[in-house]
């Protein structure tokens, strides 16, 4: 299993697969809140297990990965432009993957929407 701290291994963190492609769709969809990100370069990574976008946000700047686990939530890895863990936020379901990206990237308390 993969920490904080230690580089990422997309490998030994990939469980199910998905379609990458919908939850592309999904987060591009709501472009306002992920220009706030500096939301760019998403890939695949491993085909339908692992997706990657860099963001340049006030509380993360680096690479997000997004996986899904063998309990249908999302597990998402916050890392630097070198793959080190900063955080992780598992058990993410799909109608709450947008709000809590957006808290570990970007939101800043004082933004009233």
């Amino acid at each position: 299993m993969n920490k904080i701290g230690e580089i990422l291994d997309v490998y030994k963190s990939v469980c199910r697969e998905f379609d990458i492609n919908q939850l592309h769709s999904y987060i591009v969809k709501n472009s306002i809140i992920i220009m706030s990100w500096g939301f760019n370069r998403p890939s695949i990574i491993i085909p339908s297990k692992c997706y990657r976008f860099s963001v340049r946000g006030n509380h993360h700047k680096g690479y997000v990965y997004i996986v899904l686990n063998f309990m249908d939530t999302f597990t998402i890895y916050y890392t630097n432009t070198h793959n080190v863990i900063k955080k992780i936020s598992n058990d993410v379901y799909i109608f709450d993957i947008l709000r809590i990206l957006d808290e570990d990237i970007e939101k800043v308390n004082e933004y009233n929407f």
